[in-house]
């Protein structure tokens, strides 16, 4: 048989192994199905209705826990009364510290800046602020012991307060605010001022500003970045009536302002410089009173200028602010609820959900305030479309929603509840406001799907699979191995093991063959043997055969 004719067998034989494989396995399948079919599964459809959620009147926090989102200082909850409540937290404050009469104790005096210079007399005393001042331009002492100096015509002095806030003031906004300032003032007639005329004077008098004093009060940030001006005076009548430019009228004849109220920035001016100067921090400021002197040099030669009294006799600074609510805050009630699958060990289909509950608030929400805040549900995280405004609140419970609000698309195997009061916009709450709510109820009608009768199981047939498939491998194996190795003798084996060796470079140890004519030779002699045996066994037989005759004979 040559070697191709042994491959086609081989191939033949491995295609029909995989038919009768294939064949084998369809028809265990086969008897499988079959004996499914043979025993059917009976079910039952169990139709219930249960209230699912735990506690639902609040009688304890049992169940319940809070969960809070954005800011949690503008949002609190706490179940107490058989309700639980959300409360938004709106606070309310004014701030009056500065008012009245200055004291030393609130009020440090210092210098307008590092070149500017002070007046010859600054104080605080039971009026008030006070700084007195003379301008000499001769080098002699003027009437408060101060040498005459031509550059000391412009002093200026600030009393600085430095104003702690009790909260940081990014929660919270200022809605209003107040400032007021009376000042008084007593001067020489010495002074120049825009009512009497100096051209007539010798050395030809002059004057573009003319003398005058300057209140104000200044709001800043601590280091002075942003510096506002919320109210001044500026003197013009102050020291008029005329006096020669050398000598002074005398206190009986001065010049006096009455008390009078410094001209400040309108309401939302004012509130705009108190944003800007505690933007920096948050929590400080800086208030300054100043009195800035202004003694013009009016003619060409020496004059004297005279500021007997120079008061800020009071100042109030008043302002009310209120708790920023941050829009996206919110404050959830949750519970986690049973599972569906707890209902049972076999399949639960769930047919309706129904959830509703009561709310209330304790005044009614300020719809200008928040438009958009509202209610929400949520089930397992999901939103449900449907939202209850604040705005539809009243003081008495009342149902969120009549026939409640279908929630059965939300329900998976888990029940996860939660109730969420939620702020979606940026407002300003003066006081605090509650939403309650009661009586929760989430109604779940559902189908259970188990069996009428107990299921028989049919015969398993997968010990057929497991043993045809093992006996087919086994067989493949066997003649697998036959075909490849076994069915060559010995020597031919060894031979074809050389062959591949020798192919592929391997050294192999040799194989002693005899030569032909030793062969010839042993075969020869193995003939002859055989011929000397056999004649030896020829002899012994007749000799047998002829003892056993004379044996006859003899009897």
């Amino acid at each position: 048989m040559t070697r191709t004719s042994r491959k086609a067998i081989f191939v033949c034989i491995f295609f029909f192994l995989l038919i009768f494989i294939n064949s084998s396995i369809s028809i265990t399948a086969l008897l499988i199905k079959n004996s499914e079919i043979n025993h059917p599964s009976l079910a039952a459809e169990v139709p219930g209705e249960r209230q699912w959620i735990n506690n639902p009147s609040f009688e304890s926090q049992e169940y319940w826990f809070k969960e809070y989102e954005g800011d949690n200082t503008d949002i609190d909850g706490k179940i107490s009364g058989n309700q639980t409540n959300f409360k938004i937290i709106g606070e309310r404050w004014t701030y009056s510290n500065i008012s009245g009469t200055p004291n030393a104790t609130h009020w440090t005096p210092g210098k307008e800046s590092v070149i500017s210079i002070l007046p010859d007399i600054y104080e605080i005393n039971s009026f008030g602020c006070n700084a007195t001042h003379e301008y000499w331009e001769s080098s002699g002492i003027n009437i408060y012991g101060v040498q005459g100096n031509q550059s000391r015509n412009n002093p200026i002095i600030h009393w600085n307060r430095i104003v702690n806030m009790p909260y940081d003031m990014r929660d919270y906004s200022i809605t209003s605010a107040e400032l007021t300032a009376i000042f008084n003032a007593s001067a020489d007639i010495n002074l120049e001022t825009p009512y009497e005329s100096i051209e007539g004077e010798p050395n030809n008098g002059y004057a573009a500003e003319y003398d005058h004093a300057r209140f104000y009060v200044l709001l800043s940030d601590l280091n002075k970045v942003e510096t506002y001006e919320a109210a001044h005076n500026q003197t013009k009548e102050l020291g008029s009536g005329y006096w020669p430019r050398l000598g002074r009228g005398g206190r009986a004849s001065a010049s006096k302002v009455n008390d009078t109220y410094m001209k400040t920035v309108d309401k939302d001016e004012l509130i705009f410089y108190l944003n800007r100067v505690l933007s920096h921090n948050y929590q400080d400021f800086r208030v300054t009173l100043g009195i800035d002197i202004y003694n013009e040099d009016n003619y060409a030669s020496a004059e004297i200028d005279t500021w007997y009294y120079l008061l800020i006799k009071s100042c109030n600074l008043t302002f009310d602010y209120e708790k920023k609510i941050n829009r996206f805050s919110s404050i959830s009630w949750k519970q986690n609820c049973e599972k569906i699958s707890d209902l049972s060990e076999y399949p639960v289909i769930v047919q309706n959900a129904t959830l509703n509950f009561h709310y209330k608030i304790d005044q009614l929400w300020n719809t200008s305030l928040s438009p958009n805040s509202e209610i929400r549900i949520l089930i397992n995280d999901n939103k449900h479309t449907e939202t209850v405004k604040l705005s539809t609140a009243t003081t008495s419970f009342q149902e969120a929603k009549v026939g409640g609000f279908d929630v059965s698309n939300l329900i998976t195997d888990d029940v996860n509840l939660s109730l969420q009061v939620y702020l979606a916009d940026d407002f300003v709450l003066d006081q605090n406001i509650t939403i309650s709510i009661d009586d929760v109820s989430l109604d779940i009608s559902y189908i259970i799907i188990e069996p009428d009768e107990p299921i028989e199981k049919g015969p398993d047939w997968s010990w057929l699979v497991y043993t045809l498939t093992a006996g087919i491998i086994g067989i493949i194996t066997v003649f697998s191995l036959y075909q490849i190795h076994f069915k060559y003798p010995p020597l031919v084996r060894k031979i074809r093991k050389l062959k591949k060796g020798v192919k592929k470079g391997k050294i192999k140890k040799s194989i002693l063959v005899n030569k032909r004519e030793d062969i010839i030779k042993h075969n020869l002699n193995k003939s002859k043997n055989i011929l000397v045996l056999e004649s030896t066994q020829h002899d012994q037989v007749e000799k047998i055969e002829k003892i056993s005759i004379n044996k006859e004979e003899e009897l």
